[in-house]
């Protein structure tokens, strides 16, 4: 069974993680992990923590020269501003100095109350989107794999402030190079340069905005996922694993949202094609039953605006229970674009996992003869 931890803390010393089950003689391309990790630093509307951190990954066990042994594999990143919140995370702070004025939307007030440091410092340090980052290093890795086996999964941005772009096949390089070099990760020049408008408007206004991400995958083999129990369905493990990524509200599959649709013209037909089945319209988004079955699993992914803003809206200091307005700390204005490269390599571990949950194989060449047959 594929699976990792993760630790460590926003502007703690590292981020790190643990994965067991890697298949061995995997060949695993670390400039390839580090240029993901590139990805998700890039995008407009990101703030000015990203001009301090350069992310790379250091692999401490499980890779030999470039290939996995089979033996868990330790990643770990370490943090640039750590040098300067060193005093902070030391405890080297007064009792005047706790943060007691919960930002509203983030998960400040619940960490004060479950776990009662005292101080929503300890809160912020863990539910911050930077641990995104060895997420998606860890992802950038089973990426490496599933490369290999034929799977490629590819994102861009649909949405931001309600700006729609165009749809468009992600697997036309063409289309995909376009979108690779846009800055909002979206198709249509015109788009860009209005969410960049309304990206800049809402920064100089102190507030944030959100959108959406359409996320496709192509080459996953027919029958991974399995409907025999509830918690064994690909779609389920899938919007498990998106919904638990920061500030992530909403997931639909293919056109699940598409309420004028009735049966007749929802459900996807199945035809034979000279002794191949084929599929006209992938309404369901590539899984049925829980199971994928062949086509290209597509995902429209739903982020809420950053609950971190200049622009004051009502909170309470839990100290002494005296109504005030929120706090703002260091942040975006817009997290969408660098969220669909996280979301993109939190799918990957979820599809190599489900692929070695039915393909069991400690190495990559019985892997590989499996999936070839």
């Amino acid at each position: 069974m594929l699976r990792f931890l993760d630790a460590g803390e926003s502007h703690g010393k590292a981020l790190m993680a643990i994965i067991d089950g890697v298949p061995s003689n995997a060949e695993i391309d670390i400039d390839f992990i580090n240029n993901e990790l590139i990805r998700r630093q890039n995008g407009y509307g990101r703030g000015k923590r990203m001009q301090i951190e350069k992310d790379r990954v250091e692999i401490w066990s499980g890779i030999r020269g470039t290939k996995t042994t089979g033996n868990p594999i330790t990643m770990v990143i370490f943090n640039k501003d750590y040098e300067n919140w060193a005093k902070v995370l030391n405890g080297n702070t007064g009792e005047n100095e706790k943060i007691t004025i919960p930002r509203p939307g983030h998960g400040d007030m619940v960490g004060y109350f479950k776990y009662k440091t005292g101080d929503i410092r300890d809160v912020i340090e863990r539910t911050s989107a930077r641990e995104t980052a060895i997420r998606t290093a860890v992802g950038a890795l089973c990426k490496c794999i599933l490369v290999s086996i034929g799977v490629d999964i590819r994102s861009k941005v649909m949405n931001i402030g309600g700006i729609e772009d165009d749809n468009v096949d992600l697997f036309d390089n063409e289309a995909y190079l376009r979108i690779e070099n846009s800055s909002v990760r979206c198709y249509n020049e015109h788009v860009e340069n209005m969410i960049k408008y309304e990206i800049d408007k809402c920064k100089q206004q102190g507030d944030t905005v959100g959108g959406s991400i359409f996320i496709s995958v192509r080459g996953v083999p027919l029958g991974i996922g399995s409907y025999i129990q509830w918690d064994r369905k690909l779609d389920a493990i899938l919007s498990y694993a998106l919904m638990s990524v920061q500030g992530i509200k909403a997931i639909e599959f293919g056109k699940g949202t598409d309420l004028a649709k009735r049966g007749t013209t929802f459900n996807d037909e199945i035809l034979c094609n000279k002794g191949e089945i084929i599929r006209p319209t992938n309404n369901c988004g590539g899984i049925e039953a829980g199971v994928s079955n062949g086509q290209n699993i597509e995902i429209t992914v739903y982020m809420k605006p950053i609950p971190t803003i200049k622009k004051s809206i009502r909170s309470v200091d839990l100290k002494n229970n005296d109504n005030v307005v929120n706090r703002y700390e260091r942040s975006d204005v817009c997290g969408v674009v660098p969220a669909s490269i996280v979301l993109e390599n939190v799918c990957a571990f979820e599809i190599l996992k489900e692929i070695l949950n039915t393909y069991p194989a400690d190495d990559i060449i019985t892997l590989k003869k499996y999936i070839e047959k």
